[in-house]
């Protein structure tokens, strides 16, 4: 216990020691102005709590709540990137499958080794 705890309770006990020699109106008097302060001395609830554990989660929300809002931002972000960068990238190559697909080459040319060079630009023209 800390000394202040201590010198509180010394004077509690002696306070208490003292009332039995006090009349019965004095008593009553201390009675309601304890009542009054301790009315006085009440804090309110700001909202719902479980046991503690409901203010303890509104109060970190509270503290870090720009900073989440900043990483679900951030993640939300990236997942609607990947997903446009997926889209474009297939539609792309569904482009290009169609294009070839509906050429009049006969299926043996795109199995012949030499067809994909054939395929791509040749840069050695320009």
């Amino acid at each position: 216990m800390t000394e202040d705890t201590l010198i509180a309770r010394r004077i509690a006990t002696q306070l208490d020691r003292g009332t039995g020699e006090l009349r019965p109106e004095v008593l009553e008097r201390l009675r309601t102005a304890r009542r009054s302060a301790l009315e006085h001395h009440r804090i309110e609830a700001r909202g719902l709590s479980l046991a503690g554990v409901g203010r303890t989660v509104s109060d970190m929300w509270a503290q870090h709540s720009r900073l989440a809002f900043a990483m679900i931002t951030a993640v939300v972000l990236l997942a609607a990137a990947d997903t446009l960068r997926d889209n474009v990238i297939g539609s792309e190559l569904e482009e290009i499958d169609s294009a070839l697909l509906s050429d009049d080459l006969p299926i043996d040319a795109y199995l012949d080794h030499g067809f994909d060079r054939w395929l791509k630009p040749d840069d050695s023209a320009s």
